[in-house]
This record gives structure tokens, sequence and C-alpha cells, in this order.
């Protein structure tokens, strides 16, 4: 970029933090990404269904990926006049009134609190575990109850309660993961509609509503004095902290906008703005996004509408929560001897090496069949108890066919969405936007094709996709960008198209998956409740 136009650019610097780290990026009013930066955070698997990261970790590499942001960019900090966050959400920070963590983060993969949400649901009559009453009120209010699963962020919140009381006690909040990256750089506690959506305690029919529900607290037990101040979903948290100002290389005059879940700004960094609109993600948990003028709850696909980041707008929610995350635990568990993977240093170079290897077999992998549900299934059908495997090996199969067969049965759960979600928001899908870590691949993108059936529209940068949609967000917050000159923004870089000569043999396979998860789902459940 030219200097005259450094001097006078506006830029945002995004933060999203994802379960595998954070990308930062400094962005401009045309949604180019100046300069980005990205680090890896752990999760920490534990027993009984535990999965924990560390907060400190989470600023760290913030930290160190801004410094290296900025000092590429080589723009003056008066020219960043906001900083906007998106995360991933269904996880739980504990803080004490100092705004310090009392624990690791309870992760969305967590469901230890899946025995106190069932305790609270259950009632007679009985509808697939859930207590009539409490299941309609839920209904009504939240717009979808508790998950069975624990998995939500009222199922950690019971789990700390009940098991770690001595915690709940000195908690002076409950936050989500972009709501306590804002208290780090504001020093304040402030949530949205969207960002307490995953605590399931809000009444969502009015998306004008700054309050907890009080019905859904008494039912819950929990107390409201532990929950964040509810912000307006456009709103402004306020400025950053001075310390931090300094800590970060920015100006004591920028502001800090209200956080965003990443399933809301994978939408609108996507372009996908206006209703209908939808962009499949591709990240570490696969999940659909597209806004809608309405609310409405599908409890048997587990496929429900939260506030949107978009004021006044629904957004879909829809998430397989079996994605890339089951890509990288298949490489980085069972993939070990030296071939094309190797060793790699970015995202990028390793899907160019998968698009190599998985060209060596026929689409359809020559019969294997893999089942990606590492951490249980969310949507199209909720059951924490199913698992992953492989079926239909013989002396023929390699890690090649293996490869293939992973990508081929993530993509079926994606064919498996499609109907319920189809049926949920009243028309049939023409083509979905692709977005996220897993459209580096073009191989991928094609499968996804290929099976789902409709044309996928690979956008630029899909990596970044978070850091241009909060931006977007923050340009909006502040009066220099309007919603409507988002999607020109976004550019589609190709658009692959199903291709016939293969749909046969993935109709097929089709078919023998969802025969696959019915059939074995009993075995599942004896080996793992």
């Amino acid at each position: 970029m030219p200097t005259r136009d450094i001097e006078d650019s506006k830029n945002v610097l995004a933060i999203d933090l994802g379960s595998g780290g954070p990308k930062v990026g400094l962005v401009d009013r045309d949604g180019r990404v100046l300069t980005s930066a990205s680090r890896d955070t752990t999760i920490h698997f534990l027993p009984n269904g535990g999965a924990e990261q560390e907060p400190d970790e989470w600023w760290s590499t913030i930290v160190d990926s801004v410094h290296e942001v900025i000092k590429e960019s080589g723009v003056p900090r008066e020219s960043i006049i906001a900083v906007g966050c998106t995360s991933q959400f269904s996880v739980i920070v504990p803080v004490d009134e100092n705004g310090e963590a009392l624990m690791n983060a309870v992760h969305w993969l967590d469901t230890r609190g899946s025995p106190y949400n069932r305790s609270l649901l259950k009632g007679f009559p009985s509808i697939q575990g859930f207590g009539l009453q409490k299941f309609l009120i839920w209904m009504q209010r939240a717009g979808m109850p508790p998950t069975l699963s624990g998995a939500d962020s009222l199922g950690h919140i019971l789990f700390i309660k009940n098991e770690m009381p001595e915690i709940y006690r000195k908690t002076y909040k409950f936050l989500e993961p972009m709501d306590y990256l804002n208290l780090r750089l504001t020093g304040k506690c402030a949530s949205t509609l969207n960002t307490v959506f995953p605590y399931v305690l809000s009444d969502n029919r009015n998306l004008n509503g700054m309050d907890y529900d009080q019905r859904l607290l008494e039912i819950a037990g929990i107390d409201k004095g532990k929950l964040p101040e509810i912000l307006p979903i456009d709103g402004v948290v306020g400025q950053i902290r001075p310390s931090i100002a300094d800590e970060l290389g920015l100006s004591t005059d920028t502001k800090v906008i209200c956080g965003v879940n990443d399933n809301s700004t994978s939408a609108i960094g996507s372009g996908a703005v206006e209703d209908f609109d939808t962009v499949a993600v591709l990240g570490n948990s696969g999940y659909l996004a597209c806004h809608l003028p309405f609310k409405k709850t599908d409890i048997t696909s587990f496929i429900t509408t939260m506030p949107s980041g978009i004021p006044g707008r629904y957004l879909i929610f829809a998430e397989l929560g079996n994605n890339g995350k089951v890509l990288d635990s298949y490489l980085n568990n069972l993939v070990f001897c030296k071939d094309e993977f190797g060793e790699t240093d970015s995202s990028s170079e390793l899907y160019k090496k998968l698009n190599k290897i998985i060209e060596q077999v026929p689409p359809g992998s020559e019969g294997v069949l893999f089942l990606p549900w590492f951490r249980g299934t969310f949507a199209p059908s909720e059951d924490q108890y199913v698992r992953g495997g492989f079926l239909n090996l013989t002396h023929r199969t390699t890690r090649a066919h293996l490869t293939r067969s992973v990508l081929e049965g993530i993509t079926f759960n994606w064919k498996w969405l499609r109907e319920p979600a189809e049926k949920f928001i009243g028309r049939k899908y023409e083509s979905w936007r692709i977005s996220g870590g897993g459209a580096l691949s073009d191989a991928w993108v094609q499968i996804m094709a290929d099976v789902v059936g409709i044309p996928m529209q690979q956008v630029e940068h899909p990596r970044l996709g978070n850091v241009r949609g909060i931006a977007f967000l923050a340009f909006n917050r502040l009066g220099l960008l309007s919603l409507d000159e988002i999607p020109s923004k976004v550019k589609i870089t190709k658009t692959f198209e199903p291709r016939e000569e293969y749909k046969e043999i993935y109709d097929k396979l089709y078919q023998q998956f969802l025969s696959s998860f019915r059939k074995i789902t009993p075995i599942f459940h004896a080996l793992n409740k």
C-alpha cells in the first residue's frame, strides 16, 4: 500500500480466537487484510469428557500476533481506530472481581455438565429426555433448551457450581471468550444477546432486550449477579485501557466494540449478509451460517436460531461439531510415517499436500467409509456417545484411502445436514459459500460439491473470514460502512460444480453412512455411556 494511503487510512485490529488459536488481522474499510498473523493454542482433553483451554495462553498468543501484525503493516497507531473480537463460543471463563481467570476455560467440547443439564431438564411427561413443561419454556423464550450433552455454557456453569463450589463462590462473572478478551482490553465485563446465547438464559423473542429471563434463571438456579451486563449488539464497550494500549502498541483513543460469536462473523466475513445467503464453514467445528428474519427451533435436528451480530436479525445455528478438528486429530494421531504430508509450517502447505495424496485414490475411496463423530454428534442429530471409525478396510487400504475417506466422511455429515436445514429455512439451497481453513483445499471443496450436490463458492482468503467479519462490523458500528456495502467487498475465487459422474457412488456410500449411524449407535452407547 502506498505511504499516503497508509497515512490517510482507517483500520481495525480484528481478533478471531478459535479453538486452534487466534488469528489477528489489520483490516481496512474495503475488507482488505493488510497483514495477519496466527498462533496455536492447546485443548487439554481430560477424563470424563473434559476439555479445557488456558486463558493466559489465549492472551499471550494474541499479544504476540498483534505485535507481528502492527510491525509488518507499518501503519501509524493512530490509524487503528477500533479493536473487534470474535471467538468460539459455548466456552466459559470464570473471573474474579479483578478480572483474573479462576481456572482454565471450559471448552465447547466439554461434556462434564451433562448430568446436571439432564437433572435440570427431567420431568413428566418426557420428550427425548426433556420434561415437557421445562422444554416448552426454554423453547419459547431462549429458542433452545440446554443440551443433554452439557456442551452449552449453562452446562459448564452447572458443572463448576456442583463440582467446584469454591470456584463458583469466588466467581464475579462467567464470560464467553470474546467477552473475556474485551474485559482484558477495557476492564469492563459486558456481553450481548449474541454472545450470551449459549447460556440459554435470555429471552430471545425480543432482540432489543437487555436482560436475562428471570424464569429461566430460577429454573436453572443461577445467580444473575454472576452473569455479565448485556449491551446492544451494535454497541461499543469502551476505549482501550492505557496499560493495554501500551502493551499492544495502540493509541489510547482506540475503541473496543461489543464482541460477536464466530458463527455470526463467518457469515458477514463471507459476504452472506442478506437473509438466506448461506456459508458453510470448514473450521475446527463445521457449521452453516445464514441470516433469517424469524426465530425458529427444530429440536429433532438440533437446529435453531440465535440473535445475530446484525441488529434485529437472527442467525441459523446448525453446527456439526465434527469437522476440521477431526481431520487434525487423524493427521496428528494416526498419520506418523514420512510421506507427502511430511512436516509443514503452515496450513496452506498442509492442504497442498493433502490435495496431492488424495489424488492417488478415486472418489469413494474404493469403499472405505469413515465415521467422523470423534466427540459425539450435534446437528442434525445430537448424541454425545457416538464416536468415529473406519469401515470396510482391506489388505489394499493405504493411508491415501484413509485420508480421502476422512474428507468424504466429514462431508457426508454436511449432506446429512442439508435436508433438515432446507426444511428449516423453507427453501432449497442453490449454492453455499465456503469459508474456514478447510476451504484452502480445492480437493475438499470439490468433494463438498460432489457429495452435497450443489455448487460451492470458495471465498477469497477463507481462513480470515472471521477477521474480515468482525472488522466489517467495527466499521459499521462507527458509522463508516453500511451493511449493504459488505457483499461487494468479498470476492469468490472459484465456484466448484457437482460432478455428475460421481453422484451414484457417493449416493451409495451416503446411504451406508446413515445406516452405519443407526446400526452402530447401540455399540457406541454400550462402550461410552
